[in-house]
């Protein structure tokens, strides 16, 4: 079941990436460069999280790295 979960995130994972590739133009190379790199991500953290799905997702990592400032600032 997880191995036909991945492959439907990729395969929508490579759909949005081809509409928003043609959508770019050529000279347009940090845009392109943003796209493949937030793409990424993203598909590598939803494969991760197919996989294992105790993982902490991204609210709680933002949580821990500031849950210290804020308890700083409250002072």
């Amino acid at each position: 079941m997880k191995v036909w979960l991945t492959i439907g995130t990729l395969i929508m994972v490579g759909l949005i990436w081809w509409y928003e590739w043609s959508r770019l133009g050529r000279e347009q190379r940090k845009e392109r460069a943003a796209v493949a790199i937030l793409l990424s991500l993203a598909a590598i953290l939803a494969v991760l999280l197919i996989i294992n799905p105790e993982l902490p997702g991204p609210t709680q990592l933002v949580n821990a790295l500031f849950r210290p400032l804020g308890k700083m600032m409250e002072k």
